[in-house]
């Protein structure tokens, strides 16, 4: 498991709460989106497990396989100023579109035939550029979200509580409170307390993360996580008709 090293914008929410909406970042102090409770149910969703309990390496790394093909939305919410996150991707025969925005600011990137490109938002002469592709999506350390994913979900004990329906799809419920020891690790103002639930649906995506996490110092950070399939198309960006991809 992994141990603490940060948290700079963390997870959300105690307990099996839910569905939250894109927050509106014009307001500096805006709180998280209040959720609803999702309906406990009696379905089953098989999970990995190791030594009797859950695997949340294979959790993630499932999560990871399952959006290795497909076109997804990922939001991220945390309390805060400028206090979103989205992440679209669009596969789309050979190409591959991505946008990202974060609070007001909006980046688009295009990946085809083994070149990159991005939107420039800083030179008024230059519309894109163009460089050689690592086969990476851009804007984020991993597309899935799993490389947060393994910074955030550092506490203890993490098991599964039970099956809920949420967003109309029947999810296992995998959990923490990791409460009255500090994590380990050389942190000045260790974790103290984390209420974590996670939300895998039965092809392995991670379609929920609610965390909330408080530090010996005092200071909580709280994010929640929201990943969506079957999404509309990424728009093009007006400059890649330069480029001839879609002539």
């Amino acid at each position: 498991m992994w141990r603490p090293v940060l948290l700079v914008a963390v997870v959300a929410l105690a307990g099996c709460s839910g569905l939250f909406a894109s927050a509106d970042t014009s307001s500096p102090e805006r709180p998280l989106t209040p959720a609803p409770v999702p309906e406990t149910t009696t379905e089953n969703v098989t999970l990995p497990r190791e030594n009797g309990s859950v695997d949340l390496d294979r959790i993630l790394a499932r999560h990871e396989a399952a959006l290795a093909e497909r076109s997804f939305h990922r939001h991220v919410e945390r309390e805060g100023p400028q206090n979103t996150r989205d992440v679209w991707v669009d596969r789309e025969r050979r190409i591959t579109r991505v946008r990202r925005t974060f609070g007001p600011l909006t980046d688009d990137a295009v990946v085809a035939d083994g070149m990159l490109y991005r939107s420039v938002r800083d030179d008024p002469d230059t519309d894109y550029t163009a460089t050689a592709s690592d086969g990476q999506i851009p804007y984020v350390p991993s597309a899935s979200g799993v490389a947060r994913l393994r910074v955030v979900l550092d506490a203890e004990g993490y098991d599964r509580l039970g099956t809920v329906r949420r967003g109309g799809r029947t999810l296992a419920v995998v959990g923490s409170n990791d409460t009255g020891a500090p994590v380990s690790g050389a942190d000045p103002d260790p974790v103290v307390a984390v209420r974590s639930r996670i939300y895998v649906d039965r092809t392995g995506i991670v379609r929920y993360v609610d965390h909330w996490m408080r530090r010996s110092n005092g200071t909580v950070f709280v994010l929640r996580w929201q990943v969506t399939t079957g999404i509309d198309r990424v728009p093009v960006p007006w400059w890649a008709d330069e480029i001839g991809l879609y002539g």
